[in-house]
């Protein structure tokens, strides 16, 4: 299933909003490419959570977000598939770029990933609180998942993160 067509129909939202989603997550990575100058992947590395070759760096790029600008990022461990997410270990992405307002933050994942373990409760299936639009200040240290989905994610400051920073790359308007 594509990302277009879960959106649409397991995610229940209208054509305007599909188009609105998709596109800010393409124009976040034109942006990236624009200031970066790094090589877009193929198909088949971008299944695999990887967006951009950036100087031998393999990474996966978040557009802006809502809850960016409120200093919070979320972190995919399991898609809504039930497949490895993007900060999993299993991700052959080595990067993330998170697009804030006035900068991308880049970090390395295997970091971001044991600094998700670290802050938030013990896994297992029964601690993923399964609901949906929980808010990123309610999901804190939580794992939790969409209601009839199976992914499981967790929100994180980014006061708690800014010294896993591993490259800011600034924004100029």
């Amino acid at each position: 299933m594509s990302l277009e067509n879960y959106l649409s129909d397991s995610r229940r939202l209208d054509n305007d909003r599909v188009k609105h989603c998709l596109n800010l997550g393409t124009k976040g990575e034109d942006l990236f490419r624009e200031l970066t100058k790094a090589i877009k992947t193929d198909v088949a590395e971008d299944k695999q959570h990887i967006d951009f070759d950036w100087d031998g760096k393999k990474v996966d790029v978040k557009g802006p977000k809502p809850m960016h600008k409120q200093g919070f990022i979320l972190l995919e461990f399991l898609n809504v598939w039930g497949g490895h997410g993007w900060c999993a270990k299993e991700s052959k992405a080595q990067y993330i770029a998170f697009q804030f307002p006035k900068a991308f933050y880049v970090f390395e994942k295997d970091a971001l990933r044991m600094r998700a373990i670290q802050l938030c409760e013990e896994y297992s299936e029964d601690a993923v609180l399964r609901k949906n639009r929980v808010k990123p200040y309610d999901g804190l240290g939580k794992w939790l998942g969409r209601w009839n989905s199976k992914d499981v994610f967790t929100y994180l400051r980014i006061e708690d993160i800014k010294d896993l920073i591993y490259d800011t790359i600034e924004i100029y308007e």
